[in-house]
C-alpha cells in the first residue's frame, strides 16, 4: 500500500511540477510577444508565403505561442492586414534595408486565396518603388507563388527548380451514382440556371451551363495572372499564354531564357546579396531581420486614437448560430450590433470571404448591415470569394470593393433534402413514425419528401429568390429586372461584378478602410479588429499532430471537403443561397 501511494504521490507531483513549468514557459512566451523588439538599421524584412494568409487576425494560442517562443519560428497563419501594413510601412522606414520573400504559397481553407495574393502582390509593388531591393529565392515556382513574386528585382529560381504555368483547373466532385449505390436519395428546389449548387447530388456529370460559367471565370482569373506577371517581368503576354498552352512545366534554365526569373543560383549565392543589406558578415548568420509579424508588432496602432474603425470579418461557411469558426448569422449580427451601439466606432468595414450558405443566417446579418448603414459608413471589402449569401450579406454597405480576382455573384437560392429510407431498409432497419398531422415530419431523414411537399418549399425558395433580387436591386441602385438578368445563380469575377454594377471599384482590404475613414472624414484614429482566429483546442491538438488525418492526399482532401460541405447545410428549412461548392482553382 506504501509503495502503491508513494508512486501516486510521485506521479502527481512530477504533474504539478510539468503543468508549473509549461505554464511558466507560457508565460515568458507571452512577455516576450508583448514587448515587441526594436527595429535595427539595416533590418531585412522577410515575408514566409509557405504560412497561410487569412483574414482575420490569428488567436495565439497555446501551440502557437509555445511553438514560436521555443523555436523562434513564424506562427501557423499570419493575417493579410498585417503583412499588407508592414510591408508598406516598411517602404517608408529607413531602417528597413529590403525585403526577402521565400517560400511557395500555401493554400488552407480560404487562406492565401487569389484576392489576397493580389493585396500582397501591389504592397510588393509599393516597396520596390520605394527604391528598396525585393529578392526570393525558390526551390520551385507554381503560378500563385510567381504571381506574387513577380515584382522582384532579385527573382532566383533552383538549378533544379522547375517553372509551372499550366494554367487554371477547377475539379468538381459528382455524387450520383455513389448516392444511388448506397441508397441515398436528394430533392431538391432551385431558382436560376447557373445555380449549381445542387448539381454534384443530381448528376454524374457538369452541365453545359455550369461549365460555361466555370471557364469564364477561369479565363478571367488566369488573365489577371498572366497581365500581372507580363507587366511585372517585362515579358510578352503571348510568351506566358504559349508556355500555359504548350509546355506548362518548364526547367529553370527555360524560364531564364524567356525572362520570366532574372538568375538561376543556389540559395548560398543568394545569402550574400542578404548579408551586404543587413550589414552580416559574409558566411556567418544573417542578423538583423524580421518577419512581417514581428516587424508589424512595432508599429504604433493608433491606441490613444478617441475615435475607432472597427473590420469585422465574416470569412467562412455561412451558418444559423453563433459559431465563432465559420460565419455564424448570430454572432456576426452581434458584432455588427454592438459596433454600431458604440459611440467611439465612427466606421466600418465587413471583410467577406464567404461562399455563402443559410438563407435566413444571411438575412440575419444584412439585417444587421442595414441598420448600421443608416448610422455610420459601412464599406464591404470582397476577398476571394463573397458570393451567394457572401453577397447578400454585402448588399447595402456604402460601397463595395472587389478584386479583379474576387469570385461573387452568385445570386441565387436553392433547398437540398437527403433521405436515407432506401440505405436503412437494405441494413434491416425501417423507421416509423407517429404524427399529428401530414406533414408533421416532413424535414426527416428517413422518408422523401410528398410532391405537395416540394411544391411548398418549392414556393418558399422563389418568394426567397424574389427577396434577394429584390434587396440587390434596392441596395445597388438597379432594376429588378436586370438583376435577374445577371443573377440565376451565375458566378463572376470582380472584373466582371464592376462592369456590371454589382460592385463599386476595384481594391483590397486597405482600400477598403481607407474609403470608410475618408466617409466619416477620420484623421487620428486606431484600427479595431474584433475577432480572433481558431480555438486554443485546435491549437494544442495541431501541436500534438493530432489534427484529422483523413487530409493526407489530394483526392481524399477534396473528397473531404465535399463532405465537410454536406455536413455544413444546417439551415432548419434546408434553404441556401450559397455558391456552388467549393471552388479550388488551382
Amino acid at each position: 500500500m506504501k509503495s502503491f501511494l508513494k508512486t501516486v504521490f510521485a506521479s502527481f507531483t512530477g504533474m504539478i511540477l510539468a503543468v508549473v513549468f509549461l505554464g511558466v514557459l507560457i508565460g515568458l512566451a507571452l512577455t516576450a510577444q508583448d514587448v515587441p523588439q526594436s527595429v535595427e538599421d539595416n533590418t531585412l524584412l522577410t515575408l514566409d508565403l509557405g504560412v497561410p494568409i487569412v483574414d482575420r487576425q490569428p488567436r495565439q494560442g497555446f501551440a502557437s505561442v509555445l511553438h514560436k517562443a521555443l523555436q523562434d519560428q513564424e506562427s501557423g497563419r499570419q493575417s493579410l492586414r498585417t503583412v499588407v501594413t508592414a510591408i508598406r510601412q516598411a517602404a517608408k522606414d529607413d531602417r528597413i534595408s529590403g525585403l526577402y520573400i521565400k517560400g511557395n504559397v500555401v493554400r488552407d481553407g480560404y487562406a492565401s486565396g487569389w484576392a489576397a495574393l493580389k493585396e500582397v502582390r501591389e504592397a510588393i509593388v509599393e516597396f520596390k518603388a520605394s527604391g528598396k531591393p525585393v529578392i526570393t529565392w525558390q526551390e520551385d515556382l507554381d503560378e500563385a507563388t510567381l504571381y506574387v513574386v513577380s515584382p522582384a528585382d532579385h527573382l532566383v529560381l533552383n538549378p533544379l527548380g522547375l517553372l509551372e504555368f499550366n494554367g487554371f483547373a477547377s475539379e468538381v466532385m459528382y455524387f450520383r451514382n455513389a448516392f444511388d449505390k448506397y441508397g441515398i436519395d436528394v430533392q431538391v428546389t432551385r431558382v436560376g440556371k447557373y445555380k449549381s449548387a445542387v448539381e454534384p447530388f443530381l448528376q454524374d456529370h457538369m452541365s453545359d451551363e455550369n461549365r460555361e460559367q466555370l471557364i469564364t471565370l477561369l479565363n478571367d482569373l488566369f488573365e489577371e495572372v498572366i497581365a500581372s506577371v507580363a507587366s511585372s517581368r517585362q515579358v510578352p503576354s503571348a510568351v506566358l499564354r504559349d508556355l500555359a498552352e504548350e509546355e506548362a512545366v518548364i526547367e529553370s534554365s527555360q524560364a531564364l531564357e524567356k525572362g520570366v526569373v532574372t538568375a538561376v543560383a543556389y540559395y548560398d549565392e543568394v545569402r550574400g546579396k542578404l548579408s551586404e543589406l543587413t550589414g552580416s558578415e559574409a558566411g556567418k548568420e544573417i542578423e538583423r531581420q524580421k518577419t512581417v509579424s514581428q516587424y508589424f508588432a512595432t508599429l504604433p496602432q493608433g491606441d490613444n486614437a478617441s475615435d475607432k474603425l472597427v473590420v469585422i470579418y465574416a470569412e467562412g461557411e455561412i451558418v444559423s448560430g453563433n459559431d465563432k469558426d465559420v460565419v455564424g448569422g448570430d454572432y456576426i449580427a452581434s458584432l455588427l450590433r454592438q459596433a454600431r451601439n458604440d459611440d467611439e466606432v465612427k466606421a466600418v468595414v465587413l471583410r467577406v470571404n464567404s461562399p455563402g450558405g443559410s438563407a435566413s443566417a444571411s438575412d440575419i446579418i444584412q439585417r444587421e448591415t442595414i441598420l448600421l448603414a443608416k448610422q455610420k459608413p459601412l464599406v464591404v471589402s470582397m476577398g476571394t470569394v463573397a458570393a451567394s449569401g457572401g453577397y447578400w450579406i454585402s448588399t447595402y454597405a456604402d460601397e463595395i470593393f472587389a478584386e479583379p480576382n474576387t469570385i461573387t455573384g452568385s445570386i441565387g437560392v436553392f433547398g437540398l433534402f437527403l433521405n436515407v429510407q432506401k440505405l436503412i431498409n437494405e441494413i434491416g432497419l425501417n423507421v416509423e413514425v407517429a404524427r399529428t398531422s401530414p406533414a408533421a415530419d416532413v424535414f426527416s431523414l428517413y422518408r422523401p419528401k410528398t410532391e405537395q411537399e416540394m411544391a411548398v418549399i418549392q414556393k418558399f425558395v422563389d418568394n426567397i429568390y424574389s427577396r434577394f433580387l429584390e434587396k440587390v436591386a434596392e441596395g445597388r441602385n438597379l432594376n429588378k429586372a436586370e438583376v435577374h438578368e445577371i443573377a440565376q445563380g451565375r458566378v463572376w469575377s470582380g472584373k466582371q461584378a464592376l462592369k456590371l454594377g454589382l460592385v463599386d471599384k476595384l481594391g483590397g482590404l486597405g482600400d477598403a478602410i481607407a474609403a470608410a475613414a475618408e466617409k466619416a472624414r477620420l484623421e487620428n484614429y486606431s484600427i479595431e479588429e474584433y475577432q480572433q482566429e481558431g480555438s486554443l483546442m485546435d491549437e494544442i491538438l495541431k501541436e500534438m499532430g493530432m489534427e484529422t488525418r483523413l487530409e493526407s492526399t489530394p483526392l481524399v482532401r477534396s473528397a473531404w471537403k465535399q463532405i465537410q460541405h454536406v455536413l455544413s447545410l444546417t439551415d432548419a428549412r434546408g434553404i441556401y443561397a450559397r455558391m456552388p461548392y467549393d471552388l479550388s482553382i488551382y
